[in-house]
């Protein structure tokens, strides 16, 4: 699934139009954030079925973004951008609430001493409870089982609200229009349980 280093994929990104190069960004109230989009394969559908919402992608890394949006121009969408940043300066990026946060098949940093990066620890949910609207959700996916347990135990000791958990999310009844990421697609074919959680604050 790695992509070869394109070292001109972040030159394009910053000159194309879907890209977010102006901070902080005003979002529209219909807004739905993907933390770690990777090739925008999940996002870029729900823009395509969906074009009454705006949905932005934050990616760390260009060569995948660059696949995004290749993705973006190739659907001819004009409700998807590409925010090319780090997780950990969340704050910094947005004006206005999010409705929908997506933390879709993010790195489980497994070993002890990378605790403090993962997309569960408690920073990034601090910062995720200032970004939401008050009627708004965090939906969490994995196809790691530490990651999901370590995400549960965090959430408890924030006292977020948990909405729903499961550990086999593609057999389970939680009421939601999941278009698969392209790990997500791999695991499903290899029949590997997904977890997920959905929460609030």
């Amino acid at each position: 699934m790695r992509l070869r280093f394109n070292k001109e994929a972040e030159g394009r990104l910053k000159n194309s139009s879907f890209c977010i190069n102006e901070f902080p960004y005003k979002l529209s109230s219909n807004s739905v954030l993907e933390i770690g989009m990777g090739k925008g394969k999940m996002l870029s559908e729900l823009a395509l079925l969906h074009p009454e919402i705006s949905y932005i992608g934050l990616e760390k890394y260009s060569t995948p973004a660059l696949s995004a949006l290749k993705k973006i121009e190739d659907k001819q969408l004009t409700n998807m951008k590409i925010l090319l940043g780090d997780a950990a300066k969340l704050s910094e990026y947005f004006l206005n609430k999010i409705k929908v946060i997506w933390l879709t098949f993010s790195d489980p940093w497994p070993k002890k001493r990378h605790y403090k990066r993962r997309l569960l620890y408690k920073t990034f949910l601090e910062q995720y409870k200032n970004l939401l609207d008050k009627d708004g959700v965090v939906y969490f996916k994995s196809d790691n089982e530490q990651l999901y347990y370590f995400g549960l135990e965090q959430l408890k000791e924030f006292n977020a609200k948990i909405i729903y958990q499961t550990e086999d999310f593609h057999h389970c009844d939680f009421p939601i229009e999941n278009i698969l990421t392209d790990y997500e697609k791999k695991f499903k074919e290899q029949n590997k349980n997904i977890y997920f959680i959905a929460f609030k604050f």
